[in-house]
């Protein structure tokens, strides 16, 4: 996990400009808050993926004050198998997953999903279960068209071998799409 500048953003709608899946945009964000600041969220429980992200941290002073709580009340059997950024994270997004549906009548948001909306297939889905019939298929179209958009352009790169990796974002496009941005998901 690299460090991040944070935005301060309050709604779910703030990241719909922003390039890919808004969910994805807004929680990695938030988990950059979150691992420049643990302790304004009362963290004491973290994850490998979460450890090894706030040694890398922007901020190594805030790092290694957490560090040394965590050593110091550390037991012997390790740290427990639940991260407490982890459960933050799930919270927020469950959050924002609400929020999104009840903006889903709103005309700008409507616009947004038929013109360039873009969403990976976890926050696709949730937000398909939790939508009327008809903005559900509406989902499913933006879901499949970024599909078709990938496979296409997956397409091309192996028709078209390219050695310099530049031009092979392609390929971390096609991981959001399938498994949300990097250190989101379990």
């Amino acid at each position: 996990m690299r460090p991040h500048r944070v935005i301060n953003y309050t709604s779910i709608l703030q990241v719909l400009a922003e390039k890919g899946c808004p969910f994805c945009v807004f929680l990695k964000n938030y988990q950059a808050a979150l691992m420049q600041e643990p302790a304004q969220k009362g963290v004491m429980r973290l994850c490998n993926f979460h450890t090894w992200g706030l040694a890398a941290t922007q901020n190594p002073m805030t790092a290694a004050q957490l560090f040394l709580t965590l050593l110091s009340h550390s037991s012997e059997e390790g740290n427990s198998s639940s991260c407490d950024i982890c459960l933050l994270l799930r919270l927020e997004e469950e959050r924002r997953v609400r929020e999104f549906v009840s903006c889903l009548d709103q005309r700008h948001v409507l616009a947004w999903l038929r013109a360039q909306g873009v969403l990976c297939l976890s926050h696709g889905s949730r937000v398909k279960s939790g939508a009327n019939p008809a903005t559900a298929a509406l989902i499913d179209t933006v879901i499949h068209r970024n599909r078709d958009k990938l496979i296409k352009e997956l397409s091309q790169l192996l028709e078209k071998y390219d050695p310099n990796p530049v031009n092979w974002g392609t390929l971390g496009r096609v991981a959001e799409y399938l498994a949300s941005q990097r250190g989101l998901q379990p």
